[in-house]
């Protein structure tokens, strides 16, 4: 059980290198921080509800936690929206979609 707080902390880590050289390479900066901003609100409000109700729930490694959700989950999900929409931006241009 001790290496899935690393395994967590290399996917996270990853993530945030991901959405910083997404972020460094836009010429326009200000759509992928608010996808970012509202990715991290989407996510927290479906796992909220998913949480509330019981569907799931997080092992007790996570050190910040926003209602019972861990904030650094929160974050990645920012991150996720970021990547997945830029991946999507890239393969319309090249499929030219």
């Amino acid at each position: 059980m001790s290496e899935v707080p690393f395994l967590w902390l290399g996917t996270w880590i990853i993530l945030l290198i991901i959405f910083l050289i997404i972020v460094y390479r836009a010429k326009n900066r200000k759509p992928y921080l608010l996808y970012f901003i509202f990715g991290m609100a989407f996510g927290f409000y479906f796992d909220i509800i998913s949480f509330a109700l019981g569907y799931y729930s997080y092992p007790g490694f996570f050190p910040m936690k926003v209602l019972g959700l861990p904030f650094s989950m929160i974050i990645a999900e920012g991150f996720s929206v970021v990547i997945v929409i830029r991946i999507f931006e890239a393969a319309r241009h090249f499929l030219r979609i």
